[in-house]
């Protein structure tokens, strides 16, 4: 019989219990954010000018980081930032490549921002100067 790795027991286990969420393997490392499904999520109604598949890129601000840092979208891809550092406010403005400035997000609140052209955008947190982020637009 082969062995299972303590992520697959625990997925085995709790499915016994018709609860499964974030089953996954030994492979990916915990302290690595998960580049797709868990940031990334469908629209019902994407642009004419979005990607075939509609998604919109995710980005989240949690311990004065923007997780993930570094992003790629494509023109016309929406990109969703949101606050999820509780009652501490955040701020999304480029800084090259772009001009956007989102003012003061609280916690739980969102910005969004839909590129127009390839290139790389950095952007950064203006409250808290080491909260730093880039994107690479594609086409």
């Amino acid at each position: 019989m082969p062995r299972l790795s303590l992520t697959a027991l625990a997925c085995v286990l709790v499915a016994g219990g018709s609860v499964i969420a974030g089953c996954g393997d030994d492979k990916k490392s915990a302290s690595t954010p998960a580049a797709t499904p868990a940031t990334q999520t469908r629209t019902t109604s994407p642009p004419s000018n979005s990607t075939p598949t509609g998604e919109t890129v995710q980005v989240s601000m949690k311990q004065i980081k923007f997780v993930p840092e570094k992003i790629v979208a494509k023109v016309g891809q929406k990109i969703v930032w949101t606050n999820n550092d509780g009652q501490i406010p955040h701020t999304v403005t480029a800084t090259s490549g772009a001009t956007f400035d989102s003012g003061n997000i609280d916690g739980g609140g969102t910005f969004d921002y839909t590129p127009t052209k390839t290139g790389v955008i950095d952007y950064v947190c203006t409250i808290h100067s080491g909260q730093t982020g880039q994107i690479r637009v594609t086409k």
